[in-house]
C-alpha cells in the first residue's frame, strides 16, 4: 500500500499535468438558481420601478445583510488605542498584570457576510406578450426560495436549474417567449 502511495506521489510531482486538476465552479454554475415565469409589477414610475415578482423582496434582504455585515466589522476593525478611546472593553495581560483594550479580530470592510440570505442576482426577460417576466433568480441559501416555491397560482411556472431538465424548462418558456434559450439567459453571482 505505501509503495502504491510512493508511486501516485512519484508521478503526481514529476508529472503533474497527469493527475486531475480540480477547478473552481464557473460563475455561471454556482449557487441554487431558478428560471421562473412570474408576473411584473410596479407602475415604472421613479420609485416604484417595474420589476418580477420576489425580486425586490429577496434583494432588499440580501443588500441589508450585506450593510449589516460591513457595520458589523467596521466596528470590529478598530486599533487597540482607538477601542480603549472609545471605552472598550479591556483585557489583563497574565504575564505582566497590565489592563490594555482587547484586541479586536481584524476584518476587512469588504469581507463578505458570514450568511447570504436573499436573491443575490437576477436577471429577466419578458414575456412576448409583455404581462410577466421570465426570472433566473440566484441564491446562496436555498430557503431565499421559499416563498416563490410555495407559489400555488396556475400561471406561475418554476424550475430549479440541475433537478429540471434544461429541455423541459425551454419548452416550457418557448410557450411565453418564442425564441428562448437558457445558453443566453445566464447569471454570474460572486
Amino acid at each position: 500500500m505505501f509503495r502504491h502511495f510512493v508511486c501516485f506521489l512519484t508521478i503526481g510531482v514529476c508529472f503533474p499535468g497527469v493527475l486531475p486538476a480540480q477547478r473552481a465552479a464557473a460563475p455561471t454554475h454556482r449557487y441554487y438558481r431558478l428560471i421562473c415565469l412570474v408576473h411584473l409589477t410596479g407602475s415604472g414610475k421613479a420609485n416604484d420601478p417595474i420589476m418580477p415578482e420576489y425580486v425586490a423582496e429577496g434583494t432588499a434582504i440580501a443588500q441589508n445583510s450585506i450593510t449589516a455585515a460591513i457595520a458589523a466589522s467596521a466596528t470590529l476593525n478598530v486599533t487597540p488605542k482607538a477601542a480603549a478611546a472609545q471605552g472598550s472593553p479591556t483585557a489583563t495581560s497574565p504575564s505582566t498584570g497590565t489592563q490594555a483594550a482587547a484586541a479586536p479580530t481584524p476584518v476587512s470592510s469588504a469581507a463578505p457576510p458570514v450568511a447570504r440570505p436573499g436573491i443575490l442576482s437576477w436577471s429577466m426577460q419578458k414575456t412576448d406578450d409583455g404581462k410577466m417576466a421570465i426570472v433566473h433568480m440566484v441564491a446562496a441559501d436555498p430557503a431565499a426560495f421559499k416563498h416563490i416555491l410555495a407559489d400555488t397560482r396556475s400561471e406561475i411556472r418554476v424550475f430549479q436549474i440541475g433537478k429540471d431538465s434544461p429541455a423541459l424548462i425551454e419548452a416550457e418558456m418557448r410557450k411565453y417567449k418564442k425564441d428562448f434559450s437558457l445558453d443566453s439567459f445566464e447569471v454570474m453571482a460572486q
